[in-house]
């Protein structure tokens, strides 16, 4: 398991109703709280994203923006946070990456239930991926339709002082014909989610790269294009770490522009891109911290003082050839389970929000068909 990132921050322990100041960690599979404390009594727990429920940004009692985390009945706040944004991106992105990576626990299935929990969680993930894809094409053909509608009104602009200048006139308008040759030549694109910013110390926001033969195009979150790179004019690609690099564009007379990329699936990026990019990528020393071997082990999260649990379960062994569900089994089927439940709910609130994008769609498209109507028959009158 890999760090991707650490802040200062403060945790609300409910036992002692107080704030506890530490050191906020992401990592690849979960993210860790450490006090600024030494001794036994140390805080130190962990959330893995399998147990999210919901994850929210909220403001405390005293109007600090603070991030939340439910977790089955519980609930943890983080505050103090250098930019709660920042980090919301950086935790939600990773999230979202792990309920839809498809399920590779070593716990084997040998009971029948868990077979078909795997499958009906495999099914889920699936329509998940396709619901996000539907989402992203409503969104755009969204922002296309705005497109659409802001040409009408330069057309209808047009229109309108041509007919003005026309009146005046009596011209007869030849009709040129222009054989326009069409280029066909199919370029495949790649989407990934990631989280970006123009520099490393700035604020990333979540958004989209879009990779294809030509360009390296990077979309926000309202799928506007914020970044736009020609493949050819590319200088240099760093890759930090297994999912921070840094995209570099130097022109002569020009202003040096550059990307920092965090993503989760950063080696399918990078497999694409050295396909296409005809450089060399710089891979960068790992740094000492960037994996966890603790954390390997462990796929579960710490409740705090739950201490004396830890160092049992490590001694717990399998019934072997027993015809009963294991403790192991049981464990899994619950991690299954809620990740099911967790994907369940996003997809019922991203079908919400689509609902509600097509029913203003569909508004848009009519009203854009009735002023092409109107505008045809204006320019037939002129014609």
């Amino acid at each position: 398991m890999g760090k991707v990132s650490e802040w200062k921050a403060s945790y609300y322990c409910n036992s002692t109703r107080t704030w506890v100041y530490g050191h906020l960690i992401i990592y690849t599979r979960c993210i860790r709280f450490i006090e600024d404390k030494e001794g036994t009594d140390c805080l130190d727990f962990r959330i893995y994203y399998e147990n999210f429920f919901k994850l929210k940004k909220e403001t405390t009692s005293v109007f600090f923006a603070a991030i939340t985390i439910r977790v089955r009945t519980d609930k943890y706040w983080f505050s103090s946070l250098f930019d709660s944004g920042h980090v919301f991106n950086m935790i939600e992105h990773f999230w979202k990456e792990r309920l839809f990576a498809s399920s590779t626990s070593d716990t084997p299935c040998n009971s029948e239930l868990l077979n078909i929990l795997h499958d009906a969680q495999n099914t889920l993930t699936s329509t998940g991926r396709t619901i996000q894809r539907q989402g992203q094409q409503i969104d755009s053909a969204c922002a296309n339709m705005n497109k659409i509608h802001n040409d009408l009104g330069v057309a209808e602009t047009l229109i309108y002082n041509l007919d003005s200048w026309l009146s005046k006139w009596n011209l007869e308008t030849p009709q040129v014909h222009i054989d326009v040759p069409e280029d066909n030549m199919p370029i495949e694109k790649t989407e990934y989610p990631i989280v970006y910013a123009r520099t490393h110390k700035e604020k990333h926001f979540p958004g989209t790269l879009m990779l294809s033969n030509k360009s390296l195009e990077i979309f926000d979150v309202g799928w506007s294009l914020d970044i736009s790179f020609t493949v050819k004019e590319i200088t240099e690609v760093s890759v930090h770490t297994p999912w921070e690099m840094t995209i570099l564009q130097q022109s002569i007379g020009k202003a040096d522009s550059s990307v920092h990329l965090t993503a989760a699936r950063l080696v399918h990026i990078l497999q694409t891109l050295q396909v296409v990019f005809p450089g060399e990528i710089n891979y960068d020393e790992p740094p000492d911290d960037a994996g966890d071997q603790d954390l390997d082990s462990e796929m579960f999260y710490l409740q705090e003082g739950d201490k004396s649990e830890e160092d049992s379960i490590g001694v717990q062994t399998r019934e072997k050839d027993s015809k009963m569900v294991t403790d192991a089994e049981a464990a899994e089927m619950g991690q299954v389970l809620q990740d099911m439940r967790s994907l369940a709910l996003g997809i019922q609130e991203e079908q919400d929000r689509q609902l509600q994008q097509l029913d203003l769609l569909s508004d848009s498209v009519d009203k854009a068909n009735e002023r092409i109507r109107t505008d045809v028959l204006k320019i037939n009158e002129l014609t």
